[in-house]
């Protein structure tokens, strides 16, 4: 017999057992940039952007996770939408006006750290870890503006996996 602890332990049994438990398979951040064109109403001819925001982001909860973790270079395909607001100046400074413009967006987020044994695939979740920030606005041709956007996603993959784990009975009738 052993002892750990003070507590005599039976030297019969394993010492690991296998467990099946739901545990983080793998986990990614990225931060990837959209570009939007937005026309204005004919008429309008911008001479000046005067502000750009970022609204109503949301994120869908499909993620097409059975598709993209079992290719070579395994991901999780996220997608959402958001609407950008842009004010803007015409007729050379002395009217203004806002146009806006929902965006529509999808990324592939590499997962490099993916725990390939697992044995079931249950599900993704994604967080926003930086909120859609306009990075830049730009005039454009042909009455556009063109607008860069920056948003960042934490995205994390739960499975079914097996785990050993350190056992041992008490001789003692211990609780």
């Amino acid at each position: 017999m052993r002892s750990i602890g003070g507590t005599k332990l039976k030297s019969s049994l394993k010492p690991y057992r296998e467990i099946i438990t739901k545990a983080t398979c793998g986990d990614a951040k990225k931060v990837f940039r959209v570009s939007q064109l937005i026309p204005v109403p004919e008429g309008h001819h911008p001479t000046q952007i005067l502000g750009a925001t970022i609204t109503k982001l949301q994120l869908a909860t499909e993620t097409n996770l059975s598709d993209t973790m079992y290719k070579p270079e395994p991901g999780i395909q996220i997608g959402g939408s958001f609407e950008i607001h842009v004010w803007y100046a015409h007729k050379n400074g002395k009217a203004t006006e806002i146009v806006r413009q929902i965006v529509q967006f999808t990324e592939t987020i590499p997962v490099t750290d993916f725990d390939q044994n697992i044995l079931n695939l249950l599900d993704a979740k994604v967080e926003v870890m930086k909120s859609p920030e306009c990075l830049e606005t730009s005039i454009m041709k042909e009455n556009k503006i063109k607008v860069e956007v920056e948003i960042g996603v934490y995205v994390e993959i739960v499975g079914e996996t097996k785990v050993a784990v350190y056992t041992y009975q008490s001789d003692e009738d211990d609780d």
